[in-house]
This record gives C-alpha cells, sequence and structure tokens, in this order.
C-alpha cells in the first residue's frame, strides 16, 4: 500500500495529540487527590516525550500530505511550494496555529514546577491543537457556515473522545502501579476516581455519540448509512462503532468494580488486590480498543465515503 506512511503519520499524530491533550485535562479535572507527579516520574517522561514528538510528526505529516497533494514525492517537493500551501490554505494555516499551540504547551510543561498555572495552559493549548484537526479530513470539505459547524462539531467530537482516552490511559497506569505497591490509601483513591468518573464517562459517551452522528450526517448522510456500508470507508466505520461499543462495555465493568469496592471499603483493611487485578485486565482491553479506533480513524480519513 502506497498510503502506509501517511496513514502511520495519521495515526502517530492523532495519538499523540488526543494523548497530550487527554492526560493534562484529565490530571486537572479528575485526578486533583493526587499529591504530586514527583511519585509518577512517567508522567514527566511520557509527557515531554510527547510533546517534543507531537510538532515533529505534524510538520512530517503536513510536508507528506502537501506532497500527495500534488502528486509528485516528498524528496521533490520544494520549499515554495510547502510555503504556499501553508500560507494560503485553510489546512496550512491550521497547521501554523497546531505549532504554535504546541510549543506554547511544551514551554508550559516545562515551566510546570514553577507555576501552578502551568498545566492548565498546556492543557487548554492542547485542546485547542487537538480542535485544528477537524480543519483536515472530511470535516474540512464544506465551506461557509455548514463548514465552520461541521468543524467546530468534529472538534468537540475530538476533545471529548481526548479526555476519555487520558483517562483511560492514567488509570492504566495508576490501576498496575496500585496493584504492584499495593498501598491502601492509594488504591482506595484511585477506585473512587474510577467510581465518580462514571458521570463524566457518561457525558463524554453522549458527547461522541451525538457528535459522531451529526459528523456521519454531514459526510454522507445517515439515509444512506446502507450503501456506504457497502464500501471500504462504510466497513471500517462499522468496526470503529462495534470497538467503541466494546470499549464502552469495559467502561461499564470498571465503574462496576468501583463502584462495588467503594461500597465495601468502611474500612482500610480490605485487601484492594483483587478489585486491582480486574481493573487492570479491563482497563488493558480499553486502552488496546482505544488504539485500534484511533488507527481506523487514520485509514478510514483517507477513504472517500461514497466510492
Amino acid at each position: 500500500m502506497d498510503d502506509w506512511p501517511q496513514i502511520l503519520l495519521r495515526f502517530l499524530h492523532y495519538a499523540a495529540l488526543l494523548g497530550l491533550f487527554g492526560l493534562t485535562a484529565y490530571r486537572l479535572i479528575g485526578l486533583r487527590w493526587l499529591s504530586s507527579e514527583n511519585q509518577y516520574p512517567w508522567f514527566n517522561g511520557a509527557l515531554l516525550g510527547l510533546a517534543i514528538f507531537a510538532p515533529l510528526v505534524s510538520s512530517a505529516l503536513m510536508v507528506l500530505s502537501i506532497a500527495a497533494m500534488m502528486g509528485q514525492p516528498v524528496c521533490s517537493t520544494d520549499w515554495a511550494t510547502v510555503e504556499l500551501m501553508v500560507t494560503t490554505t485553510s489546512i496550512g494555516w491550521a497547521f501554523v496555529a497546531r505549532i504554535a499551540l504546541l510549543s506554547a504547551a511544551l514551554i508550559a510543561l516545562l515551566l510546570r514546577h514553577r507555576s501552578r498555572l502551568a498545566l492548565i495552559v498546556a492543557a487548554v493549548c492542547y485542546g485547542f491543537a487537538t480542535a485544528t484537526l477537524a480543519w483536515s479530513g472530511h470535516a474540512a470539505a464544506l465551506e461557509g457556515s455548514a463548514g465552520l459547524f461541521h468543524r467546530i462539531n468534529d472538534a468537540l467530537h475530538l476533545l471529548a473522545a481526548g479526555i476519555w482516552l487520558g483517562a483511560i490511559g492514567w488509570f492504566v497506569r495508576l490501576t498496575i502501579r496500585a496493584y504492584r505497591y499495593i498501598d491502601a490509601v492509594q488504591s482506595q483513591s484511585l477506585l473512587i476516581a474510577m467510581h465518580r468518573f462514571a458521570l463524566l464517562g457518561i457525558i463524554l459517551v453522549s458527547v461522541v455519540v451525538v457528535t459522531g452522528l451529526i459528523n456521519a450526517q454531514m459526510i454522507f448522510g445517515l439515509p444512506n448509512s446502507r450503501t456506504v456500508l457497502m464500501n471500504g470507508y462504510g466497513q471500517l466505520l462499522a468496526i470503529k462503532v462495534a470497538l467503541v461499543a466494546l470499549m464502552l462495555l469495559c467502561g461499564g465493568r470498571n465503574a462496576l468494580i468501583g463502584r462495588r469496592r467503594a461500597a465495601e471499603q468502611a474500612s482500610l483493611d480490605a485487601d484492594p488486590a483483587t478489585s486491582l487485578a480486574a481493573l487492570r485486565v479491563s482497563l488493558t482491553i480499553e486502552i488496546t480498543l482505544a488504539i485500534a479506533v484511533i488507527g481506523l480513524v487514520a485509514i478510514a480519513g483517507m477513504m472517500s465515503p461514497m466510492s
């Protein structure tokens, strides 16, 4: 497949931006009980690694996309062509805004131990950077007020998915750590946090579903679903929906485990190992499904819905 480099870069691009926004945003809104990231050096290391990687992969994808649009190899694409596409198209303007936001967020992360506002600034920048993804792909096909509405709707879809993904990522790591180093207080705090995530999870899933339906209506029209399901794009979309449904089942199981544990643990004497082991398996499956969904999005975004 000649498109595999672009598909790979699209996957890495989406994964990096959704991960950066989700991890920073959910740390602020759902994990305020964490006393310090010094106890979780992986957070600093992984986040900074992603923060440095994101603008690099975004730039590489932009150059590769321009070469594909011009119908020529990357090595034959000159700087003048890249500059023209970046400065005169909405995709190019979104790219410039994205790079500026990613750079500002990286600076904020580097300063986060000097200012309490740094993580907030980083999360906001990553949120807007993620939203710029709506200015490419199928959402960028329409112009005027309909096009703007489609882009805003797609941005909301991405932001809700990012927070959901970030929460899963945090819970995976914290559950593994709690299982390896059993600490009743930390384990109880984690399980309570997961139980409290249920309401936010319902809101996020609702936003993802509603905005997803609106996206489908604006891309190919819901009445045409049967026809679309006959081609490759529709089949990938159906698989994506099925994987998201499986993620919801895992999320429901996680919430049930957290609720039972929170109800049972009137004291800190009960052994949390069983609950943590069950959560570890369920969350690992859920994050694997999420990665597969991002992969399908990377592929489907390059396909025509009606061909």
